[in-house]
C-alpha cells in the first residue's frame, strides 16, 4: 500500500465584480495548494454534507453542494511512480453571475491536474 504523496486542492471563487480595465472572469481566480489538512478537511466535510450529484465529466463526479453556493468534487490517482495523488475541487459560485459554467471550470481544472501529473 502506497502513501498519497501528493496533494492538490482547487478553488476557484466566481467575481461579481466589474473593472473596465482589466478582465474579470474566474479564471484569474483559481487557487491551487498541497496543503493535506486541507484536503482532509474537505473530505470530512463532503462525506456529512455529500450534496447532489450535479454532473460527470472525464471521470469526475461533480456534486452541488447543499449548504452553500459552491459544487466539488475529489478524487484519487497512482502516479507512474508508485505514488498515489489526492485532489479536490471547490468552485463557488455566485448567482449575480448566472452566465459561468460549473462543468466548463471543472474541466479546465481537471486539464491543469492532469498536466501537473504528467509534468510529475
Amino acid at each position: 500500500m502506497t502513501a498519497i504523496t501528493h496533494v492538490y486542492n482547487y478553488t476557484v471563487r466566481i467575481p461579481h465584480y466589474k473593472d473596465p480595465q482589466h478582465d474579470v472572469s474566474w479564471r484569474n481566480h483559481v487557487e491551487i495548494n498541497h496543503s493535506s489538512e486541507i484536503a482532509l478537511a474537505r473530505i470530512t466535510k463532503w462525506h456529512r454534507d455529500s450534496g447532489q450529484p450535479a454532473f460527470e465529466t472525464q471521470g469526475f463526479m461533480v456534486r452541488k453542494a447543499e449548504n452553500e453556493d459552491a459544487y466539488f468534487a475529489v478524487q484519487s490517482d497512482r502516479l507512474k511512480s508508485d505514488g498515489h495523488a489526492l485532489v479536490t475541487f471547490k468552485v463557488f459560485t455566485d448567482e449575480a453571475v448566472p452566465e459561468v459554467n460549473p462543468k466548463e471550470i471543472i474541466e479546465h481544472l481537471i486539464e491543469d491536474y492532469r498536466g501537473r501529473l504528467d509534468r510529475g
